[in-house]
């Protein structure tokens, strides 16, 4: 392809937006330096955003009642875990592990002496030391930073809670409907430290701040 061949299809913006989804989450956001076009189409694609984790995609295999003695049901596709923010937050980063939720039985279920049902479900997990607060990298300080934009995880999750040898607070310590941004955790992490809103009960034997937060998925039938 020559020159001006090239050229012509990066001024597309459809067909620049497929070259883009190739790459990867750093490489996408860097390319907004290339030029003007490529900046409005990043800024501009649904798609593009969402794979930079800042705009979030709900879309979700529809969920089924998970029975744990069907050995034919395996989880849903694992949600996308915000690797770019590793590099902004080495020692606070989420992770995504896989668990079995318990709910709460049903007031039917509580008469006939029946147990909740159980479903597959993702958490999202992040820690600090409660000594101090998060802390980023020195290039990810200035009030613009990308990282504050982005969700945890894709899709994101609406709750975190903070937890102590397996037992997790009943409220959430952090809270968003449409999703928590590193930008909300790293707020909350410093307002809650200003003003000693986490009880102390919950910073863990090795002085840290846990919090675990749900993504419900689907379980699959093979």
């Amino acid at each position: 392809m020559d020159g001006s061949a090239a050229n012509h299809v990066l001024r597309l913006p459809e067909l620049l937006e497929v070259i883009l989804l190739s790459l990867s989450q750093k490489d996408i956001l860097l390319s907004q330096r290339v030029s003007r076009s490529f900046r409005h189409t990043v800024q501009g694609s649904v798609n593009l955003q969402r794979a930079l984790f800042f705009e979030p995609d709900w879309k979700l295999e529809g969920r089924v009642s998970f029975n744990a003695y069907r050995a034919n049901l395996t989880p849903g596709k694992k949600p996308e875990n915000n690797r770019l923010l590793l590099r902004a937050f080495p020692g606070c980063y989420p992770t995504v592990t896989l668990v079995i939720v318990n709910d709460s039985p049903t007031p039917n279920e509580m008469d006939i002496g029946r147990r909740g049902s159980e479903h597959w479900s993702w958490d999202v997990c992040i820690s600090f030391p409660a000594d101090t607060i998060p802390t980023c990298s020195q290039a990810a300080l200035y009030p613009e930073a990308s990282w504050r934009r982005m969700y945890l995880s894709q899709p994101p999750c609406q709750n975190l809670h903070l937890v102590r040898r397996w037992q997790r607070c009943a409220l959430p310590a952090i809270m968003r409907e449409h999703g928590i941004t590193m930008g909300d955790f790293f707020e909350e992490a410093v307002s809650a430290k200003l003003k000693e809103l986490w009880h102390h009960s919950y910073i863990s034997s090795d002085r840290d701040w846990h919090f675990e937060g749900n993504i419900k998925c689907s379980s699959l039938e093979e």
